[in-house]
């Protein structure tokens, strides 16, 4: 795992100078990665936690940018208690987590609970790493050619990115 990068990728802050140059590189070499090792995230499981049905469209994205490299997702629905508000999971269900999962992605949960978990875990956890406003899209801009508009394969390939980049 890349702690720095990952430590970034969970804060709502744009990502600083050298942390944006070592995700666009990987993202960059994904995409000329055909035929290479197509699935080097096969064997990793993430949880990937939903808040709010209205995130579908980052849900959907974020399992497929991690199945496309070969991960196993598994989708948490948020429905217990310790999802909502400012409740922080069990120190039990944190080490379910992490025995389970490689990784944890927090779509559409409340404010700081991303944070929270992360303080309990030791494997990364994202905070909406697939939602459209996260700052890591604001790199699309540099991924793509001049004179082409970003496509939801951009996106994808920058969501892979950061998980090959804290994952490996």
């Amino acid at each position: 795992m890349n702690p720095p990068l990952h430590r970034h990728l969970l804060c709502p802050a744009p990502l600083d100078a050298s942390s944006a140059r070592a995700l666009l590189a990987v993202a960059r070499s994904l995409r000329q990665a055909v035929g290479g090792d197509a699935a080097p995230l096969r064997g990793k499981n993430i949880a990937l936690m939903c808040g709010d049905v209205a995130a579908e469209n980052a849900v959907r994205l974020f399992a497929e940018a991690a199945s496309g490299l070969g991960a196993r997702v598994a989708r948490i629905d948020a429905t217990c208690t310790w999802l909502h508000g400012q409740a922080q999971p069990g120190v039990d269900t944190a080490r379910l987590l992490q025995h389970l999962y490689d990784a944890v992605d927090c779509e559409a949960l409340p404010a700081g609970f991303a944070a929270r978990l992360q303080s309990l875990l030791e494997v990364p956890v994202y905070d909406s790493l697939a939602r459209e406003d996260h700052p890591m899209f604001d790199l699309l801009a540099q991924l793509v050619p001049p004179g082409r508009a970003p496509v939801a394969d951009d996106r994808r390939v920058l969501v892979q990115a950061a998980l090959v980049s804290t994952l490996l």
